[in-house]
């Protein structure tokens, strides 16, 4: 009797290492397939984090090439142009025509050159714009908020509370990006009014923007589109973020961005 219960006490010793090691195994290889799966979403949203950045990499590069190709353009056909005929005209400047072609050839050379003049200031504005190195992003969106309105085809309504001051370089990108919503709504959405509201929250810039148009359908791929991936890289440098609201109907969209120390 005494044989039989040490026989049930060993097998139940090894019973229970046995037990014991199958749970450790378990243990470990659930740990592993866990540390794997872990892996394997780690280096997906790597990946998506990857593809995103080259996403706004590339709508960065695409937005400079536009802009290179616009101001090329506008040289080349504008200013080029207007120097290549004053060019003429001063070839015909000669002191033998009577007087008052003399002065006609010569009035109108200095016209050309001043037109000139002002196609390379207007240039040079799309690039800079001087109101916005003057005055600031406050009085720079004012001031295209008030040429809209001047039109009397579209109500912009500009609200703001900016307490800190922006540095020139995120400056310079937030006007961008209110140029681009707002031509946006223009060129697409068929709106009567926009509103924009620009405040500081502790140390973030956030603009929420919205129009009363079309908004964004089924088949829009605004969403996806140039503007919206370039406004989505211009935040990127500034520690910033873009979101989609629901609007109905309209288009109304939120983005935020860390104010530069």
């Amino acid at each position: 009797m005494g044989e039989t219960s040490s026989i049930s006490a060993e097998q139940l010793l090894i019973g229970s290492m046995l037990g014991m090691f199958l749970l450790s195994l378990s243990i470990v290889i659930f740990f592993v397939v866990y540390q794997r799966r872990l892996l394997r979403q780690q280096q997906l949203h790597q990946r998506k984090e990857a593809d995103y950045q080259q996403q706004l990499l590339r709508a960065n590069f695409q937005s400079q090439e536009k802009e290179r190709n616009r101001i090329g353009k506008d040289l080349h056909d504008e200013v080029g142009a207007l120097l290549t005929t004053t060019k003429l005209y001063f070839q015909h400047l000669d002191q033998a025509n009577p007087p008052e072609r003399f002065n006609e050839v010569k009035n109108k050379a200095f016209s050309l050159l001043e037109e000139s003049m002002s196609t390379v200031r207007r240039v040079s504005h799309d690039l800079r714009p001087v109101v916005l190195e003057r005055l600031g992003l406050i009085e720079a969106i004012a001031n295209v908020v008030d040429k809209i309105n001047e039109s009397d085809q579209v109500y912009v309504s500009f609200h703001h509370a900016v307490s800190a001051s922006i540095d020139d370089e995120y400056a310079l990108n937030w006007y961008r990006i209110v140029q681009e919503l707002i031509n946006n709504t223009l060129k697409h959405a068929e709106a009567s009014n926009i509103r924009i509201e620009l405040v500081t929250e502790k140390d973030q810039l956030i603009l929420n923007y919205s129009d009363d148009g079309k908004g964004l359908g089924a088949e829009s791929d605004t969403a996806n589109g140039l503007g919206i991936q370039n406004m989505r890289s211009r935040l990127s440098l500034m520690q910033g973020e873009l979101e989609m609201k629901e609007s109905e109907p309209g288009f109304q969209v939120v983005l935020k961005s860390k104010l530069k120390p």
